[in-house]
């Protein structure tokens, strides 16, 4: 009988890295090693790994840009499966366009701007994929991935394809398809001056380099936004800006970031999150609720 990890590789066509350091792949440069690391080449591939893996019970964990993650230090027991090359096209379908999941999301905004499409320019500098965004309703200034998007297609855990409207998502603020593996997404933009998209497209780049630390490894925003208020300003108010736990620090420039300064480790960043809900649940009786994902770690 088959090993469960070679269950998995059983007619997997793509490449397969044993001990992969996640540090690599995740916008913090932190985190520890996969068991597997692979990357199927198509569609087809992608459904045959889903499928073995539910059968021998293999857990997966699906990667993108690894842009809002947080990967423990010792890393994940299972498989990273990295979706990006499985599909990351755009395609003009009449009135609509489809997009592949692993297409660069500030790709699509600079596509989307240069070809007089609206709906996507306040999206610009996300470093995420499409099909990251999908699953969480990214968004900023205003917009959401969602609010032009007419159907998803996406693979359950173990590997079927389905087609998802739109309402049949039920999404929401930071709420999108999870539990699925999205494929692609159709929208249906409408059209606008270029020169007014690139004008507001080269405005929000200018705000994020302003207000944000871009100059630092991190995951964005580590916390929702509070009903009514926003967590930057709690975490501000809570006397959190500039506090360090080793190389990780929360931002000077924007309170809702927790930078690595270059050394930080998973329990670093994990610790400061930890003082910081302490520091503003204590002080305004807020929960924070996360934003960025946690992998490897218990409770």
């Amino acid at each position: 009988m088959l090993r469960p990890y070679d269950r998995v590789l059983k007619g997997f066509r793509g490449d397969v890295m044993k001990g992969e350091p996640l540090c690599r792949y995740t916008s913090y440069r932190i985190g520890g090693p996969a068991d597997l690391y692979l990357v199927p080449v198509d569609e087809e591939d992608l459904k045959g790994l889903l499928r073995r893996a539910s059968e021998a019970g293999v857990r997966t964990f699906i990667l993108g840009n690894g842009s809002k993650l947080l990967v423990h230090d010792e890393g994940v027991r299972g498989v990273v499966v990295d979706v990006r090359k499985v599909s990351d096209r755009i395609v003009v379908e009449d009135d609509e366009i489809s997009v592949g999941a692993g297409t660069e999301l500030d790709l699509l905004a600079a596509w989307t701007v240069e070809e007089g499409l609206e709906g996507f320019a306040e999206l610009s500098g996300i470093p995420g994929t499409v099909g990251g965004a999908i699953a969480m309703n990214a968004g900023a200034f205003g917009r959401t991935i969602s609010e032009l998007l007419t159907e998803v297609r996406a693979l359950t855990p173990d590997g079927r394809e389905v087609v998802l409207s739109k309402d049949g998502v039920g999404f929401g603020y930071r709420k999108g398809l999870e539990g699925f593996v999205v494929l692609s997404a159709k929208f249906r933009p409408e059209r606008r001056a270029r020169e007014l998209l690139w004008e507001r497209r080269r405005e929000v780049l200018k705000l994020r380099s302003e207000k944000q630390p871009l100059e630092h490894p991190s995951a964005g925003s580590v916390f929702k936004r509070p009903s009514g208020d926003y967590a930057g300003r709690l975490i501000e108010e809570a006397g959190c800006k500039g506090m360090r736990v080793g190389d990780a620090m929360v931002s000077p420039k924007h309170a809702n970031f927790v930078v690595n300064l270059g050394g930080a480790r998973a329990s670093d960043v994990r610790a400061l999150i930890c003082e910081v809900r302490r520091r503003v649940e204590e002080k305004f009786g807020v929960d924070l609720e996360l934003e960025v994902r946690l992998w490897g770690f218990r409770g």
